[in-house]
């Protein structure tokens, strides 16, 4: 058994296993219909920050991987059995054969029709399942560790802007405050937050809500269009993340995939939130933005 498959297995570290819980329902389920919400409720986590979770580790989000994992089978089985398309369409969870046809040939440049006719199984590049061995290089190849601070209770005004699960563009979200930050009153220092927030959970989507803010003494006199939020006190892992902006999920894929799992901490269900310098500017190398992961002690 390598090093690894312990770090992640041992009793203490509750946070993978869940992850992995929720690896092996996707596994269980590839023939039925199931719901983001159903995937991450085997993780025990939130669907907002399980979506994020799983994002940051495997680089797809639940709904991406569970489509890709299902053309996999369906292009094996395209070599091996006597199956029709619409058929194997259907128990795909495609609604029709064109919309698999459509789906197959965006990942592999190919129709089924074609894939079966030249019969080449090694020419696709197949999605395996994710596993512990996918995070071989995040565990023993990085390294970085985070200030654990007390974050005291804070008042933030800002934008609130909505994206859908694997379409968060943090440049752009960041560029369209630009307008609104000189008019927020009541001003506590010059830094900015960028915090995440759940907004709704539909049969088979995430829409999230990305707030690029500013904290505040109080809500007095806040301009149209602007929102408030109260961010409870909390106890943060803070990460320096150095670069570009757009460069962040390699940060969190370290985090998520390599330091908590063998820290004395795990991951508590609460706002996480980027910290921004007041001179930030994302152009330049030296940058740095400072990313704030809700924790507690393990048990």
């Amino acid at each position: 058994m390598s090093s690894t498959r312990v770090i992640l297995r041992t009793k203490e570290d509750s946070g993978m296993e869940r992850f992995f819980k929720s690896i092996d329902y996707i596994e269980q389920h590839l023939d039925r219909k199931i719901s983001v919400h159903e995937i991450a409720a085997a993780s025990h986590y939130s669907t907002y920050h399980y979506s994020r979770i799983f994002k940051a580790l495997v680089g797809d989000t639940p709904k991406e991987y569970l489509r890709k994992r299902r053309l996999t089978l369906a292009a094996k089985r395209l070599l091996t059995e006597d199956v029709g398309i619409l058929e194997l369409a259907l128990e795909c969870q495609f609604d029709s054969q064109e919309a698999f046809t459509r789906a197959f040939k965006a990942l592999f440049d190919m129709t089924p029709a074609q894939y079966r006719k030249i019969n080449e199984p090694f020419r696709l590049l197949y999605r395996k399942p994710f596993s512990e061995s996918d995070l071989d290089h995040l565990q023993n190849s990085v390294s970085m560790e985070p200030e654990i601070i007390n974050q005291p209770a804070m008042k933030i005004v800002g934008i609130a802007n909505e994206y859908e699960d694997g379409d968060l563009s943090l440049p752009k979200l960041w560029s369209g405050f630009r307008p609104y930050r000189d008019s927020i009153p009541n001003r506590v220092g010059d830094h900015w937050f960028g915090i995440y927030e759940n907004y709704q959970e539909d049969e088979d989507t995430t829409r999230f809500v990305y707030i690029c803010s500013a904290e505040v003494e109080n809500f007095e006199n806040v301009p149209d269009g602007l929102i408030t939020r109260e961010i409870e006190a909390q106890t943060y892992a803070r990460f320096t993340h150095q670069g570009p902006i757009a460069k962040i999920e390699e940060t969190l894929r370290y985090i998520w995939g390599s330091w908590l799992p063998k820290s004395n901490y795990e991951y508590t269900d609460k706002p996480d939130f980027e910290l921004l310098p007041g001179g930030f500017n994302d152009e330049d190398p030296e940058n740095k933005v400072y990313l704030n992961i809700p924790i507690k002690l393990k048990a």
